[in-house]
């Protein structure tokens, strides 16, 4: 059976797909193509920048809560030769959520990035490919979203349910009239507002049905959904959510950015002409990082009010001034002694 895994490589200027291929493929031709449709439904969304000024989207992401957002480690890790895991793009910047990202202003800036244990270049750093980024203020005032646990996830598999991939990447074909996947080795510039697909959550005993394959046993207690066709993720839109609406509100479930023979917008050689399979972690298996992230914010907060006080009530101080026998005692913040006297 031929087999891709996508992996997504980030880059100082750009998010490069790298494409492994782990057995000899068919070339096929391209069938159609895919456009994401342009979607403001979600007020979490946003897009990642390589500068604050930068108004072009390099990756995507989920705004948690007002000061830290969910999204892929490779869009903000990297490996060095040794394999080492270390940080890129050292300003890094996100901008305001569900906006066109020409009109956001200037973004904000990360000032920590937690990156997912597992996510390694050895073994299968797909698997882990999730982070947080920790803003250096405030991006907009929010609560803390509702997210996925073990038992909607249950119910969510048992009813198929519609989930929505949103993202801010290319949402063109990159294929031409009989062109071979995979097409054009240069992208287009990704998307200036955000857009969505829709999935469906799916249990593991659906695929064989679906795609005529069975799933990889490495990826069968992933969180698994299906688009069919040619619909699906592109470069730009790692990082991205995954989200559906639960009891009214928005229920978080994952990032996106992993899949396995997805079209890919032609960038992919192991199309399976069927959907193939979307995977992440969900993201209760990351509870841990996202209270450590949280932690972290809480004392950003404390020091930010502890200065906040200390330039609005001023410590005062007080010196001694003599002038022959005399003495004065001088309190303030910037004490100072009056004229003809010295400092004692």
């Amino acid at each position: 059976m031929d087999k891709i895994v996508i992996v997504f490589i980030g880059s100082r200027s750009k998010i490069t797909l790298l494409l492994i291929i782990i057995f000899a493929a068919v070339s096929q031709p391209a069938l159609g193509s895919y456009e994401g449709t342009p979607d403001f439904t979600n007020d979490r969304i946003v897009p990642l920048m390589s500068s604050p000024t930068d108004l072009n989207s390099s990756g995507s992401g989920f705004l948690y809560s007002s000061r830290i957002v969910f999204t892929s480690s490779h869009t903000s890790f990297g490996f060095n030769a040794n394999g080492d895991r270390q940080e890129f793009r050292p300003d890094l910047s996100v901008g305001k959520p569900n906006l066109d990202i020409k009109t956001i202003g200037q973004g904000v800036r990360v000032i920590k990035r937690i990156s997912a244990p597992g996510f390694l270049r050895a073994g299968d750093p797909d698997l882990n490919d999730f982070a947080i980024l920790i803003l250096e203020k405030e991006l907009v005032n929010v609560d803390p979203v509702q997210l996925l646990t073990p038992a909607i996830e249950k119910e969510l598999k048992e009813t198929r349910a519609e989930v929505k991939l949103h993202g801010y990447g290319v949402f063109v074909d990159l294929c031409g009239v009989g062109e071979i996947l995979p097409c054009r080795s240069t992208y287009p510039r990704t998307s200036d507002i955000p857009r969505s697909i829709s999935a469906t959550i799916r249990p593991v005993q659906d695929f064989p049905s679906l795609l005529g394959y069975e799933v990889p046993q490495r990826l069968s207690d992933q969180l698994l959904f299906f688009s069919p066709g040619k619909s699906s993720m592109c470069n730009g839109d790692s990082g991205g959510s995954l989200t559906t609406e639960y009891n009214g509100k928005l229920l978080y479930l994952a990032n996106v950015g992993t899949a396995d023979k997805i079209y890919a917008c032609g960038q992919t050689r192991l199309f399976d002409g069927k959907g193939g399979i979307n995977f992440s972690q969900p993201i209760y298996k990351y509870l841990d990082l996202i209270k450590e992230a949280e932690a972290f914010v809480a004392a950003q907060i404390k020091s930010e009010i502890a200065q906040e006080r200390t330039v609005i009530n001023p410590k005062k101080r007080t010196i001694t001034c003599v002038k022959g026998k005399l003495t004065k005692k001088v309190t303030s913040v910037k004490p100072k002694c009056p004229t003809g006297y010295k400092k004692k």
